[in-house]
Parts: structure tokens; sequence; C-alpha cells
């Protein structure tokens, strides 16, 4: 298997069929992960634990591979997530950017930078477009926004 292949059948297997024990047949026994929402490096049971949590605010997903580059023992890739809101059923698309590190062909060490505005505008906890709005310096105005804000 292409470490292409090891990185979407960890997304797919775990986030995509909910299989959170398949990351101790992929990942290194000390591996960690780390992004936009650990900062900190985090342990297989804590990714396990915050892939139950991010699952469970999605529809079924798929990942698929956009743009790859590998090299030694890294794979740096653009990750395309097609899912939906669980709500209505509307579908959507994100974006993930891995580097990932490999030993013996299991995942060691991943940076992921999902974008994070896509993800949760889509699934109603943000205001559309408050990427653009906070660039502007802009408030965001939740009266304004339509959002459930009992959620």
């Amino acid at each position: 298997m292409s470490k292409t292949d090891v990185l979407l059948s960890w997304l797919n297997e775990t986030w995509g069929n909910r299989n959170f024990g398949f990351a101790d047949k992929l990942l290194t026994e000390n591996a960690t992960v780390r992004g936009a929402m650990t900062r900190e490096p985090v342990s297989v049971d804590e990714v396990k634990e915050f892939a139950q949590t991010i699952s469970s605010l999605l529809g079924p997903l798929k990942a698929s591979a956009d743009l790859v580059v590998e090299q030694d023992d890294w794979l740096a890739a653009r990750i395309i997530v097609d899912t939906e809101n669980p709500r209505d059923r509307t579908p959507f698309r994100f974006s993930d950017h891995f580097f990932v590190r490999f030993e013996g062909g299991k995942i060691a060490e991943v940076i992921s930078q999902v974008d994070y505005f896509t993800l949760f505008e889509n699934l109603g906890q943000l205001p559309q477009e408050a990427l653009a709005a906070c660039m502007t310096g802009e408030i965001l105005d939740w009266k304004q926004s339509g959002l459930d804000t009992d959620l």
C-alpha cells in the first residue's frame, strides 16, 4: 500500500465508517497528531476521541486525495472530504492539508490543517462567510446570523 493509500484508509475507515479502533492498525503505538484544534501533539487514544466527536457532527463522509507528494518517509497531501449536514442532509465538502511521517509503513506523525471555517459554516455553527467577516474586523452578530443559539 502506498503512503497515500494508508492515509486514505485511516481517514475513510476511522472517520467515514466510524471504526475508531482501526487507527491501531495504521498508526504506530507512539504516533502523534497535531493541528489547529490541538496545537500540541496528541496521542492515538486522544485522536480516537477527537474522531468520535467530530464524526458525530457529520453525516457519512468520504475522503479523497487531491494533491499528493510522497518523499522518503514523508507525505504531503491535500485531502477533500465529501460529507453532509446530518440535520438536513445538505451535502458539502471541505479540505484538509496533511503532512504525515511514516515509520515502517505506519503513520508515526500527522500535522493536519482542516478548513474548520468551511466545516462549521456548513454545519450551521458559524454564519456563512464568517472567515471573510473576521478578516474585515467585523464582529459576528449571532442574532442577525439566523443561527440556532441553543446548540
